[in-house]
């Protein structure tokens, strides 16, 4: 069954050509579907008609590669890349050494025992090792298709569309920021904010920001009491609801690193 309709495919496929010059990799965790896994994780009733709508596309463009594990048999693969629910997408850029242009102006992605540490700018691993920290938990469906194909295009390109005052504001983070953005397939205002913290997280290692499909995952939408989307949610502590601009992410982001202190 194709998931992507033929005249989006075209569209797609466009698209990657024309905007991507690097290659980039979709890393796929899923969940082998069994008994045990089932009663396990109940939250991933998407992991197949994920798995085939990443297929579909990575087939789109030679630039896109996608790897896929399984948490039950690789946990130790979860574990290192911080996976705690299923489906997840994490985007990083190929084999980007230490001479090509970065995102940040020149900091990769970085693991968590070195983001703690490390100062602005520097430059640590190469992007094969780095842990992706622009990610989409559930399947990026709906309108939330969209978000992954411009993500794409941006990582491609090592640029975003951030006014060049807040990718200052943004380089200038020097501690670890989580960002989570609660949307629904349906919910037409929610890839302006989903792009909006991945962005931000392009621009910088040590903030990773999670896109959450609120319908799929029920417990930490209850958690957050999230009763409508798109909900934006700063390191637990700063809870900003409806479309935002990048002024109004910024005094978020302040506000939560300050709490933290």
């Amino acid at each position: 069954m194709t998931v992507i309709a033929e005249q989006d495919r075209m569209t797609v496929r466009r698209l990657l050509a024309e905007g991507l010059e690097r290659d980039v990799e979709l890393i796929f965790f899923t969940q082998s579907r069994t008994r045990e896994s089932a009663s396990e994780h109940p939250d991933c009733d998407t992991c197949a008609d994920t798995a085939e709508l990443l297929d579909e596309l990575a087939g789109l463009s030679d630039r896109l590669r996608l790897t896929t594990h399984d948490v039950t048999a690789d946990p130790d693969t979860a574990t290192r890349y911080n996976v705690t629910a299923v489906p997840m997408v994490l985007l990083r850029p190929v084999n980007l050494n230490q001479d090509s242009p970065r995102l940040d102006g020149g900091r990769t992605d970085l693991p968590a025992s070195t983001a703690r540490s490390a100062p602005a700018g520097s430059r640590y691993l190469a992007a094969s090792q780095a842990i992706p920290n622009v990610r989409f938990l559930g399947q990026p469906g709906g309108y939330e298709f969209t978000t992954l194909i411009e993500d794409l295009v941006d990582v491609g390109r090592g640029t975003t569309s951030l006014a060049p005052s807040t990718v200052a504001a943004v380089r200038a983070i020097d501690v670890p920021v989580h960002i989570q953005v609660f949307v629904t397939p349906s919910c037409p205002y929610c890839p302006g904010v989903a792009r909006l913290a991945h962005q931000l997280a392009m621009e910088n290692g040590l903030i990773v920001a999670d896109v959450v499909e609120a319908n799929e995952f029920p417990v930490l939408t209850e958690r957050y009491q999230v009763r409508s989307v798109p909900m934006t949610i700063i390191n637990d502590r700063v809870q900003i609801v409806g479309s935002i601009s990048e002024a109004t992410v910024l005094e978020g982001l302040t506000q939560a690193i300050s709490h933290g202190h």
